[in-house]
């Protein structure tokens, strides 16, 4: 282990540095000298295990670039998934309820071609991984992705047509 000090000298140094990076980060002054100022406590606390494979620069900035993330994870706003997923409204039509949805796709999973059947339900029903399901059935990747698509689309239609009672 290198040893390494946190003096006056170094703070004085390496300061403008630190904030000139934070500062071109965050896009405030207070905000940057905040996280400056984090970072010096952590690189007090830390310096003892400062093992010298980079420079004191480079081990201060990296720091500095963890405060920066910490930062804005703290401040990204935290929205429930009901809040956020809650369907519309919808007073033109009744939605089926889970029991008669699941008939429904029961039926008409088996209605599918055979092909768009057995891709949806390796994919959709088994949760067999993409790249499995291709090497089960035979074919491409990309081949795969056109027959979900086109099971997934019809068994859409069929349950939307259901929903509005047509």
């Amino acid at each position: 282990m290198t040893t390494a000090t946190l003096d006056a000298a170094t703070i004085r140094e390496m300061e403008p540095t630190l904030l000139r990076y934070a500062r071109l980060r965050v896009g405030r002054e207070d905000v940057a000298r905040d996280l400056v100022q984090e970072t010096w406590v952590a690189a007090f606390g830390g310096i003892s295990s400062f093992a010298g494979r980079s420079s004191l620069k480079t081990w201060l900035v990296s720091i500095l670039r963890r405060k920066i993330v910490d930062m804005h994870r703290r401040s990204r706003p935290q929205v429930m998934f009901e809040e956020h997923h809650t369907p519309p409204a919808d007073t033109r039509r009744e939605r089926l309820d889970d029991e008669a949805a699941m008939d429904l796709v029961q039926a008409e999973l088996e209605a599918l071609p055979r092909r768009e059947r057995q891709a949806v339900e390796l994919v959709d029903v088994q949760g067999v991984d993409r790249d499995e399901a291709a090497d089960r059935m035979g074919v491409s990747r990309g081949a795969l992705r056109v027959m979900l698509h086109r099971g997934r689309a019809r068994l859409k239609d069929k349950l939307e047509a259901a929903e509005l009672g047509v």
